[in-house]
C-alpha cells in the first residue's frame, strides 16, 4: 500500500533532482529517502527515476505519476486543514436549541457567531420544552441550548447569561391593579405544561405564593397568541409570559409588569464534557453579549 510519506519523498526528489538535497529539505537521512522511493516503485511496479546520471531525472512514468502525487498531497493537506478548523471551532454544523420567548439577545448571539465564524452552519431548534432541550444536550443530540430556568441535569453544564423579566397578560379590565398579584388570586392561571419547564413553573408558583395565594389551574398554554385572543381576552384567565412572545396584543388584553418583578434565569446549556471547540466559541460570544 502506498504511504503518504512515500509520496512526499518522491515529490521532494522530483523537485530537487537529487536524493541528498531532497533528504535535507525533508530533514531526514538520505538512506531513508532512497529506501522509501524504491519501495514506492515496487508498490507501483514503475521506475520513477532515471538514476544513471549525477542528477536523478524523472522517467516518463515518473512525470505522469508526479501530477497524481501532487494532487493527492494537496487533497490530504486540505483535509488536514479542514480537520484543524473543525478542532479549533471555525467550521462545521452547530446544532442549537432555543426556548420560546427568550428574546432578541439569543438572536444577537447567533448573529455574532455567524459573523465571527462564517464557516459554521447554525441549525436552530426552538421549543417550549426546556426539559427536552436539556435531555438532547446530555445525549449530544444538541451541541448547546439556550434555556430558561434550567434544572440540574446529569451530563449537562449550565452557564448563566441573564435574567429575563416576565410580564402579566391579564384581561384589560384588571390592568390597573394586576401589578399586585394578589388581585388575580380568583382568576385561573394559564401556563405551559409543567413537565416542559418545571423551573419556570416553580418561579411563577413561588411569586404567587409570596403574594399570599396558590394559583388556580387554568388552560394549558400552547400558543401564546391563541391564548391572548381567546380566554385572556374573554376575561377567563391570565398568564405570565416573556415579553418577546407579546408582539400582537389584542385591545382586550393588558400587559402589566408584576411587582416585585418575576425574573427567569436564562442560561446556555452545554454537554459535560464539551467535545467540540465550536461550542465554547458560542459560549464566549453569548457571555460577551450579556455584558
Amino acid at each position: 500500500m502506498v504511504e503518504v510519506r512515500q509520496l512526499r519523498y518522491f515529490v521532494a526528489v522530483a523537485e530537487c533532482e537529487h536524493f541528498g538535497r531532497a533528504a535535507e529539505t525533508l530533514h531526514i537521512v538520505q538512506a531513508a529517502v532512497s529506501k522509501q522511493v524504491a519501495r514506492l516503485e515496487r508498490e507501483l511496479g514503475l521506475t520513477l527515476f532515471d538514476r544513471s546520471h549525477r542528477r536523478v531525472r524523472l522517467t516518463p512514468d515518473g512525470q505522469a505519476f508526479l501530477a497524481h502525487a501532487r494532487r493527492a498531497l494537496r487533497g490530504l493537506d486540505r483535509a488536514a486543514a479542514a480537520a484543524a478548523d473543525l478542532a479549533a471551532g471555525n467550521t462545521g454544523l452547530l446544532r442549537i436549541g432555543s426556548s420560546i420567548g427568550l428574546g432578541p439577545r439569543v438572536d444577537a448571539a447567533l448573529a455574532a457567531v455567524r459573523s465571527a465564524y462564517p464557516g459554521i452552519t447554525l441549525q436552530v431548534t426552538t421549543s417550549a420544552s426546556t426539559t427536552g432541550h436539556l435531555a438532547a444536550v446530555a445525549d449530544y443530540d444538541l451541541d448547546a441550548a439556550f434555556v430558561a430556568a434550567p434544572q440540574a441535569t446529569p451530563g449537562v453544564q449550565v452557564h448563566h447569561l441573564w435574567d429575563e423579566p416576565l410580564l402579566l397578560a391579564v384581561p384589560a379590565a384588571r390592568a390597573g391593579s394586576a401589578g399586585d398579584l394578589a388581585t388575580l388570586a380568583e382568576l385561573p392561571l394559564a401556563r405551559y405544561a409543567r413537565a416542559d419547564s418545571p423551573g419556570t413553573d416553580d418561579l411563577i408558583t413561588a411569586a404567587c405564593r409570596a403574594a399570599g395565594f396558590t394559583p388556580r389551574k387554568g388552560p394549558t398554554l400552547t400558543r401564546a397568541q391563541d391564548l391572548l385572543t381567546g380566554p385572556v381576552s374573554a376575561g377567563d384567565c391570565w398568564a405570565v409570559l416573556a415579553a418577546d412572545l407579546l408582539h400582537h396584543v389584542p385591545a382586550a388584553v393588558a400587559l402589566v409588569p408584576p411587582v416585585p418583578p418575576v425574573l427567569v434565569p436564562t442560561a446556555l446549556a452545554l454537554p459535560d464534557p464539551v467535545r467540540r471547540a465550536v461550542v465554547l466559541n458560542l459560549l464566549t460570544v453569548a457571555q460577551a453579549g450579556t455584558v
